[in-house]
């Protein structure tokens, strides 16, 4: 089960996972399935809110390191224009379900690629990330649209029918994705520049993204 911290008081508590089930009807194609994270999450201090304003979501975090060490935040999530160009975009979100719940997942992080044979992507998506020095913070303000619509990196067809939301949604919540920066294969920060990098969606890091969610909100 993928770990979480909530509040200031650094307690550990249990963050549902996205497993593979069915959502809605029997025959629904449902969410590829959340692998665990592997280790202790690192030391930090973590608090986040979602807030509903007219046919907005807004969202507010604040993220303190305490680990000791440096850490990869993933919280460069890609936007793209009608031309299917990447643009950065700080109020973008992946909007994915719970199976078998009526709750959605906002989140910057990590996905691990489908275990399917039925689809063929090539190159894994990337995701972006900041490297939090130890003893640094990092916070935004997000604003998501209302209704939501899902958003996975590997789209909404993994071969076996397109994936929906649950409907109808009753609460939402907000996970922030994060790594030990030495324990991410490839990722470096970019030199002479902002400590920026790209990481893959794919199982080698989701195995050492550890999460860190809001308490839920109710729709």
């Amino acid at each position: 089960m993928t770990r979480t911290r909530r509040g200031w008081s650094g307690l550990l508590t249990g963050c549902l996972a996205v497993v593979l089930g069915v959502a809605g009807c029997a025959d629904d194609p449902a969410e590829p399935a959340d692998p665990p994270s592997a280790g202790d999450p690192p030391a930090v201090g973590f608090r986040a809110e979602v807030t509903v304003r007219g046919q907005q979501l807004r969202i507010s975090y604040r993220l303190v390191n305490r680990s000791g060490g440096d850490l990869l935040v993933l919280n460069r999530v890609p936007a793209y224009s009608s031309a299917g160009t990447a643009r950065d975009d700080p109020n973008a979100v992946y909007v994915v379900g719970r199976p078998g719940t009526g709750t959605v997942q906002l989140g910057k992080r990590a996905f691990p690629r489908p275990d399917t044979d039925r689809k063929d992507w090539g190159a894994a998506p990337q995701v972006g990330a900041v490297v939090l020095p130890a003893g640094q913070e990092v916070a935004e303000e997000i604003t998501v649209p209302l209704p939501l619509r899902r958003n996975h990196p590997y789209g909404d067809d993994i071969g076996y029918g397109v994936i929906k939301l649950p409907d109808p949604v009753d609460e939402v919540v907000f996970c922030l994705g994060l790594a030990r920066m030495g324990e991410v294969p490839g990722a470096l920060p970019s030199p002479g520049g902002p400590a920026v990098t790209s990481v893959p969606h794919a199982v080698s890091t989701t195995r050492v993204q550890h999460l860190f969610c809001s308490a839920p909100t109710m729709l």
